[in-house]
């Protein structure tokens, strides 16, 4: 049947008759259906909806900050206790499954916060809180889904995106950057998400010069601590050949620093100045792969006279290619440009 039918329809009935009929049709609708079109909040907020269709515009309700905080940060602790994974007496199993309406409408309200003032710097630490333990969902289980993400809608760089945004607006300065360049770097990334695109979004949240160039110090000081920890652990623990996870941590996120670096510069089109900061700093025993790596991103920006010249640097210091470069090094030296793939 079309809506136009329905309407049409619907006119012969009285008000009375009319209440029992979507009593009765709530009655059909499958409990999994109700949940994921969320039904029961569009019955619940059915004035708004009918004043937005009638008018074209949504009634402005200003979002009480304290009262969403609280709210907030109590759904955090019981996320973080397992309240919505494990069995437990605090959040009953049928409430459990809604995490992810709770969290839509936690993102939706703070969105609408203005980024000025004392709220607005409470909003952006809360989405970034937000943030940070949807992405842990995706490596542990603290809700009913490996996929986080989509059980909530969003993909994870455009919450990212929306965090970055909203502590950008507010201030920025070295230090929401500096905890901008930790949030990107958040224990969990998506399956359907690389950790490099995360990166890409703190990149292009930074619209002015100046802010990259903070950014930059910023990651260096932070690979720095990092490098500083990771010689002090070696220090204090007996001779050991095993490569724990903690370690194996750390060296990834010194690793992210530099591709983020690298990105940075990049973005300013100082590409030399990049490409060295990657060579001195990018952690890997395996020349030949660090080599890869590097000329995978070069790919990636199409700068085929970097990606030559490193190439050639490479082979000078007795680095051997895999062939998929030798074969890209004679196509690109053949055609003058990238090939389609690597």
């Amino acid at each position: 049947m079309l809506v136009s039918e329905l309407r049409e329809i619907l006119k012969n009935y009285k008000e009375e008759d009319l209440r029992l009929l979507v009593v009765e049709m709530y009655k059909v609708i499958p409990k999994r259906l109700k949940e994921d079109k969320e039904i029961d909040t569009l019955i619940k907020d059915g004035k708004e909806l009918l004043h937005e269709k009638k008018t074209g515009k949504s009634p402005k309700k200003q979002v009480d900050v304290g009262s969403l905080r609280a709210e907030i940060e109590e759904f955090l602790v019981h996320v973080k206790k397992g309240y919505y994974f494990a069995p437990n007496q605090v959040v009953p199993k049928k409430e459990r499954p809604k995490w992810r309406f709770k969290v839509k409408s936690y993102i939706k309200s703070l969105q609408e916060v203005p980024a000025q003032g004392a709220d607005g710097k409470i909003a952006a630490e809360l989405l970034g809180k937000l943030y940070a333990t949807v992405s842990y969902a995706c490596y542990y289980y603290i809700f009913n889904t490996d996929s986080p993400f989509r059980s909530i809608g969003m993909e994870q760089t455009e919450l990212l995106e929306i965090a970055l945004k909203k502590s950008f607006e507010h201030e920025l300065s070295r230090e929401a950057i500096r905890e901008g360049i930790k949030l990107s770097m958040t224990e969990g990334v998506d399956r359907e998400t690389g950790a490099d695109e995360l990166l890409g979004v703190l990149v292009r949240a930074l619209k002015t010069p100046d802010s990259k160039e903070i950014a930059i110090e910023e990651a260096d000081r932070l690979k720095q601590q990092m490098e500083e920890v990771g010689k002090a652990a070696a220090a204090a623990k007996k001779r050991s050949y095993n490569y724990s996870r903690e370690e194996y941590r750390r060296d990834e996120n010194i690793n992210h620093l530099v591709k983020l670096v690298l990105m940075l510069h990049v973005a300013q089109c100082d590409y030399d100045q990049g490409i060295s900061y990657f060579k001195k700093n990018y952690r890997e025993k395996n020349k030949e792969v660090a080599l890869y790596v590097l000329l995978w991103y070069l790919y990636c920006w199409d700068l085929t006279d970097c990606w030559i010249r490193e190439y050639e640097i490479a082979v000078k210091r007795k680095i051997e290619p895999r062939e998929s470069l030798k074969k890209a090094y004679r196509y690109i030296k053949e055609h003058g440009e990238m090939p389609e793939y690597l």
